[in-house]
């Protein structure tokens, strides 16, 4: 395995080194709120007695932390939201997809020169897109998708 730490590169074939562990340590770990109050009563333990750190740090830190806490939980929350309105969409599509079963439905073709038409026979899901089976005159099926879908009739 290799390793690359700052001053030079280096090949090892056991374990990682202990720089190379505390990188990857700090890759992968982020700093909660647990850590923000250790690294707090760190520096309170370790001040100088003579010339303490002024109060308004604190909570200039603390303040900063709350903020960065606050614009995470509004990340998740904005990509909870996103996932849910995804799946609110692709309902709607397998819905309206769904209600165009028995229907006579004409399209373009794939190549957006050859115009395919027939009877919706079922409707089915493709890479995150509704696309119906069309039952053509001759027997033959089709696949069309919903967004080619030039026009509907009973």
């Amino acid at each position: 395995m290799s390793t690359i730490n700052s001053t030079n590169s280096t090949t090892q074939t056991g374990s990682q080194s202990s720089s190379g562990t505390a990188v990857s340590n700090a890759v992968t770990k982020t700093l909660g709120k647990d850590d923000f109050l250790k690294l707090l009563v760190t520096e309170l333990a370790n001040q100088d007695p003579l010339q303490p750190m002024d109060n308004k740090d604190f909570i200039a830190q603390m303040a900063q932390f709350s903020s960065l806490e606050q614009m995470n939980n509004v990340a998740t929350s904005v990509n909870d939201l996103n996932t849910s309105m995804e799946s609110y969409f692709q309902q709607g599509l397998l819905s309206q997809g769904a209600a165009l079963i028995g229907k006579q439905v004409s399209g373009m073709d794939t190549d957006g020169e050859t115009v395919i038409s027939g009877k919706v026979d079922s409707v089915k899901w493709l890479d995150g897109n509704p696309q119906l089976n069309l039952l053509q005159t001759d027997g033959s099926y089709k696949t069309l998708e919903m967004n080619q879908i030039i026009n509907v009739s009973e």
